[in-house]
């Protein structure tokens, strides 16, 4: 923007650039604690479904902030200072880097209470009050106030920086009320901590039968203390013979399930080597099982001599190529109708001779990936493994070229080619 006086002259350009990433909304505080809380909040209305993250900042008023980034809407700050203010900002953030207006709130964590408020040392004048110091607090940063009073009177506020207070010039034989609280140097006060003491009226000098009495009553409170104490010690005793003996026996019970589930790991092992012995076995016999079988169809083969008319014969097979053009399926299914199957090519040799086939340039073989792409196999199920005559830069046609054809050459073996399985094209028949 720039502006234009009355001469023509303008100003300065003066730019600036306005986000127009929506902010967080609907800041939230939930478990706030001495030392952590927890912030929520929600993405911006309409941005629900946009990639993004979110930039969390947090400091006490007056010191450098920390940072931190979360895919999260929620995000939980911990080692926190007690009773202290801390600013809490959220700034969206896109997967391009631009960012939004930061959303901010105030937080205060709480102020802890003194704990295990206990009054003893009383006597007709004074009693002592302590308690235990609110952890996380630092020493010098903070002290106690104290307010004690009894009915009827104005309270006595009084302080002290240790976790103990003598109160002194108090009334015989009175009740009095007091509360604790912890006060920050900022003026900022916990909750008020409370408890009760009664003075004592206690004239030795005047009543010596009451020393006594009441000498007389603590022999009995000492031995029926000493008596209980004794039948209660009795009690635990029974009960920690009871439970060692139970512990004794629930040993003795693992380690006999121990001993037995080492034995039957034991036998599971001696059962598995015997089944690999067996599976070893059964492998070895149905190899030995295949060649013979093979041997015996090689040895039917020369025996029968001659291939049915129309074939062709090479080695102990017979080839036949078809007059028309089909699909790979459909030309697979006429080879199986046929008593055979599309050919598979076992040696150099057998390549050569297929290539020789001259009357046409494209032919089905038994070659296909459609079952996993890119694992070629054979229609008999056995892994394309080696020889193999694939021509340059083939097979490349992926998920849509995934049957196999030989690919005339007039000099030489030929080579394959992956093409899409519904092409119309001749076929070779091998049985």
């Amino acid at each position: 923007m720039a502006t234009e006086g009355e001469d023509g002259r303008q100003s300065r350009w003066v730019s600036a650039s306005l986000s127009t990433v929506v902010p967080p909304r609907d800041l939230k505080i939930n478990h706030l604690e001495e030392t952590s809380f927890t912030l929520h909040w929600s993405k911006a209305e309409g941005m629900e479904k946009v990639p993004q993250r979110f930039l969390i900042s947090h400091c006490i008023p007056g010191t450098d902030p920390l940072t931190a980034i979360t895919d999260n809407c929620h995000k939980t700050f911990s080692n926190l200072q007690p009773g202290t203010e801390y600013t809490v900002s959220v700034t969206t953030v896109l997967s391009n880097g631009e960012q939004s207006e930061p959303v901010s709130t105030t937080i205060c964590t709480i102020l802890p209470a003194p704990d295990q408020l206990t009054v003893d040392s009383v006597d007709t004048t004074s009693a002592t009050v302590s308690w235990s110091q609110p952890p996380g607090l630092d020493q010098s940063q903070h002290h106690y106030q104290i307010s004690y009073r009894c009915p009827g009177t104005e309270p006595h506020i009084t302080s002290t920086s240790s976790p103990s207070i003598t109160l002194s010039d108090l009334q015989c034989v009175t009740q009095y009320s007091v509360t604790v609280c912890t006060v920050l140097e900022n003026g900022k006060q916990s909750e008020l901590v409370s408890t009760n003491l009664t003075t004592i009226h206690f004239q030795w000098w005047r009543r010596p039968s009451r020393v006594a009495a009441v000498c007389v009553l603590l022999a009995v409170i000492i031995g029926l203390w000493d008596s209980y104490a004794t039948a209660e010690r009795d009690q635990l005793q029974n009960s920690l013979n009871t439970m060692t003996t139970e512990r004794d026996q629930l040993q003795n019970s693992l380690n006999t399930r121990t001993t037995e589930r080492d034995q039957l790991q034991n036998s599971l092992n001696t059962r598995t080597t015997e089944r690999d012995t067996l599976m070893k076995s059964l492998n070895t016999t149905t190899m030995e099982r295949d060649q013979l079988q093979k041997e015996i169809e090689r040895l039917n083969w020369e025996n029968k001599g001659s291939c049915p008319e129309g074939w062709r014969r090479f080695g102990c097979s017979c080839y036949y190529l078809s007059t028309e053009g089909k699909s790979w399926e459909k030309s697979r299914q006429d080879c199986l109708e046929r008593g055979a199957d599309l050919v598979i090519v076992n040696s150099e040799e057998e390549q050569t001779f297929i290539n020789g086939f001259k009357s046409v340039r494209y032919v089905w073989i038994g070659l296909t990936d459609s079952a996993t792409e890119g694992t070629w196999k054979w229609v008999d199920g056995t892994p394309l493994t080696t020889p193999r005559y694939w021509w340059s830069g083939e097979p490349g046609g992926g998920t849509y070229q995934n049957c196999g054809e030989i690919y005339y050459i007039s000099s030489g073996q030929g080579v394959w080619r992956d093409l899409g399985c519904s092409f119309s094209q001749e076929w070779i028949c091998e049985k």
